[in-house]
């Protein structure tokens, strides 16, 4: 059976269909699954599957009484970034789905996620995701300890002050993401990929272009014969992408120039974000 692919989103945002299109475009084998609430089952389309989260939120409320909000996001929105693990993993107990790749609905999907490679590709990008049952419930028992007991809160608490990509005007921010780095490395000998593979990689935000060409202070993403490409910033060697990550609200407009539908099969372009369009690629 091909690997389930999961989208967990509470709103109507237009943006959310092009992600599930896309993502069954490139698996068109794969159940696609919306956990969503009623407001969204018109994305149900074309094959996806609408489920209702709030008959999996038993755990994911109980999780609420001990959350404790350090973030400058608001409460509800950064709880909910928590909580949507307890709901996936208690979906895929009560449909005995042993493993899945989940996705963020902001994510464009170019790859086949059915590759035995991708096994290893577990909680380092909370937005792209290959989990497994075992490890998830795992997780989110790690999570509710962490949160529940004051000692091992401090332990967050400290970490993520240490870490720069998750302090803001020296306030410590409390997310998932941070959990999910501590979680990890819990397990000797365990490397992180950072999303990155041979000849091509996971995008972890379209807006950082640390190792890639930029365009706009985004990343330059470039079209050639239907496929989408980066640069490395210092060989200028191709890259494939198996996602982008369209985060941020302006960001999520271009989402539509990004399915794979409308992109053309013949030639070399780039994608010129002013304009928001492809443009050729002059030799």
């Amino acid at each position: 059976m091909s690997l389930p692919i999961v989208f967990i989103h509470r709103g109507d945002d237009e943006y959310l269909a092009y992600a599930l299109a896309q993502a069954k475009w490139s698996n068109p084998n794969s159940p696609i699954f919306l956990l969503g609430k009623p407001l969204n089952q018109q994305f149900a389309q074309n094959g996806v599957i609408h489920v209702r989260m709030d008959d999996y939120m038993e755990t994911a409320a109980h999780f609420a009484k001990v959350y404790k909000h350090i973030h400058y996001m608001p409460f509800e929105y950064n709880l909910f970034c928590f909580q949507r693990w307890f709901i996936l993993r208690d979906f895929m107990k009560s449909h005995n789905i042993q493993k899945c790749c989940y996705l963020d609905s902001d994510v464009m999907l170019y790859t086949d996620v059915n590759q035995p490679q991708f096994e290893s590709f577990f909680m380092e990008f909370v937005w792209t995701n290959f989990v497994d049952i075992q490890r998830l419930d795992r997780f989110c028992a790690f999570v509710t300890s962490h949160f529940e007991d004051l000692g091992l809160f401090g332990q967050v608490v400290s970490f993520a002050h240490r870490s720069k990509d998750h302090v803001r005007d020296g306030m410590p921010l409390i997310t998932d993401m941070v959990l999910s780095v501590m979680y990890l490395r819990q397990f000797a000998g365990y490397r992180l990929t950072h999303g990155l593979f041979p000849d091509a990689f996971f995008d972890g935000n379209i807006q950082q272009s640390y190792l890639t060409e930029s365009l706009d202070g985004k990343k330059k993403v470039y079209l050639k014969n239907g496929a989408l490409y980066c640069k490395d910033s210092q060989s200028m060697r191709d890259h494939k992408l198996y996602t982008l990550h369209f985060q941020g609200t302006i960001m999520k407009h271009y989402m539509k120039f990004f399915y794979s539908p409308a992109l053309a099969q013949a030639g070399s372009f780039y994608f010129d974000y002013q304009r928001a369009k492809w443009q050729p690629v002059h030799a």
